[in-house]
C-alpha cells in the first residue's frame, strides 16, 4: 500500500489537476474504488470537439513511469510529479502504447511504427507501414506484431524496425465494425481476427498459416475484433459481431462452442469464467463449455470498451460513457463513475489503483477498494 500511496500522491502534485465531477453516491460496502486525482492533460480550450480517447495509458513495472498517447497524435512520459518528455508519433494513438525492457513501441493512425528509449524519449526507429494501425503491438521472440485497418498483419524485426512479412485478408464487401483485434501470440504461433469473419494461426517466423476458420458464417459485421488466448489453455477465445463469443482449439481451430452474443466486440479470460461485451449486454459463460452465468445491459445500443479483472470485480467503461466495476460472480453493479464526457478506452488496473483517460484528455487516478 505504501507503493500505491506514493503512486497516487505523485499524479495528484501533477500540474492543472483539480476536483473531478463527484461519481453518485454510494454506501461505503459497496464502492469499489475511489478517485484519488484528476489530471487535464490537454487544456479544456485546446481540445478537439467531440474527441474520442481509446488508448490506455500504460506504467512501467517500478510504477515511476507513466506513458499516455492521445488523439492528437502525442505520446506523452509522466515520471513522478513531472511531465518527462512528450514525442510526436505521426497521426492520432489509438491503442495503449507496448513497454519491452528500455523500449517502448508506439503504433499510429498515421501508419507509422515508432520505437523510443522510454528514458529519454529518443526515437531508436521509425517504419511506415502506409497503413492506419488499430492496435497495440504484440511482441514475441525479437519480432513484433501489429494489425491495420488494411485488415494486415505486419512482422517488424524489434531491434532495427525492419518489416518482416505481412499477412492480408480482403475486406469482406459488406458492412464492417470499425476496428481490429490484437494479435496474440500463445502456443508458438500469432492469432489473428479479421473483418470476414476469420481467425488465423500464422507462424511467426515466416507469416504462412497453420489453419484459418471462419467464425462468422455469411452476411454482414462479420467481424472478429478481439482475441484472447491464455497461456495455460488449448482454446482460443474470440469475439465475433456476428454470433457472440467462440471458443476454438488452439491447435486446429475447430470450435468447441459459441456462446450467443450479437455485436460482440471484446473477450476476456479470466478463473473459471469468459467474460465477452455485445450490443447493449456485458456476458460472463462458464470457460469449459460456454454456458451462461450472468448478463449485465448496457442500455440499448451501447458498447463496453475492453475489460480488465481485479479483485473479483470487471471494470469497464460504456462507450463515451461512465466506468463501472461488476461483481465477477455475480454481475452485481459496485460504484460507477461519470466524466461528463465520458471514456472510450480500457482501464490500466494495477494491484490497488486503476488509470483512464476520459475524451477530455483527464487523466483519472483510481485507488481500488479491498
Amino acid at each position: 500500500m505504501i507503493r500505491l500511496a506514493a503512486l497516487l500522491l505523485a499524479f495528484a502534485s501533477l500540474p492543472g489537476s483539480h476536483e473531478p465531477r463527484r461519481p453518485p453516491r454510494a454506501s461505503p460496502s459497496d464502492r469499489a474504488f475511489f478517485v484519488a486525482d484528476m489530471l487535464r492533460i490537454i487544456p479544456q480550450r485546446q481540445l478537439e470537439f467531440n474527441a474520442h480517447e481509446t488508448a490506455t495509458p500504460v506504467l512501467d513495472a517500478a510504477t515511476t513511469r507513466m506513458y499516455v498517447g492521445l488523439s492528437d497524435g502525442l505520446v506523452r512520459c509522466f515520471f513522478h510529479d513531472k511531465a518527462a518528455w512528450t514525442h510526436d508519433a505521426g497521426g492520432s494513438v489509438i491503442a495503449a502504447p507496448l513497454i519491452d525492457g528500455e523500449t517502448l513501441y508506439v503504433a499510429s493512425a498515421g501508419g507509422k511504427l515508432v520505437a523510443l528509449n522510454r528514458i529519454t524519449g529518443e526515437e531508436r526507429w521509425v517504419l511506415d507501414v502506409h497503413e492506419e494501425l488499430t492496435t497495440t503491438p504484440s511482441i514475441q521472440g525479437g519480432k513484433l506484431f501489429v494489425m491495420s485497418s488494411d485488415e494486415a498483419v505486419t512482422a517488424v524485426d524489434a531491434a532495427s524496425g525492419k518489416s518482416l512479412w505481412k499477412f492480408r485478408r480482403e475486406r469482406p464487401a459488406g458492412f464492417t465494425i470499425r476496428g481490429n483485434a490484437r494479435p496474440v501470440v500463445a502456443h508458438g504461433l500469432v492469432y489473428v481476427g479479421f473483418a470476414d469473419g476469420t481467425v488465423a494461426a500464422l507462424r511467426p517466423q515466416d507469416g504462412v498459416a497453420r489453419w484459418t476458420r471462419n467464425v462468422s458464417g455469411t452476411g454482414d459485421y462479420l467481424d472478429v475484433d478481439a482475441l484472447a488466448a491464455p497461456a495455460d489453455d488449448p482454446r482460443v477465445y474470440a469475439a465475433s459481431a456476428k454470433v457472440g463469443a467462440v471458443a476454438l482449439d488452439a491447435q486446429t481451430g475447430e470450435v468447441a462452442w459459441t456462446a450467443p452474443l450479437p455485436g460482440a466486440n471484446h473477450v476476456i479470460v479470466d478463473g473459471a469464467r469468459v467474460f465477452a461485451s455485445g450490443r447493449g449486454t456485458m456476458l460472463a459463460v462458464d470457460r469449459a463449455g460456454g454456458t451462461k452465468r450472468w448478463s449485465f445491459p448496457l442500455g440499448g445500443d451501447r458498447y463496453a470498451t475492453e475489460a480488465a479483472v481485479s479483485r473479483g470485480l470487471l471494470i469497464f467503461a460504456q462507450d463515451r460513457g461512465p466506468l463501472l466495476a461488476l461483481e465477477t460472480e455475480t454481475g452485481h453493479a459496485r460504484t460507477v463513475l461519470d466524466p461528463g464526457s465520458g471514456f472510450s478506452e480500457a482501464p490500466l488496473v494495477i494491484p490497488g489503483a486503476a488509470f483512464i483517460v476520459s475524451n477530455s484528455a483527464a487523466l483519472f487516478s483510481l485507488g481500488l477498494l479491498p
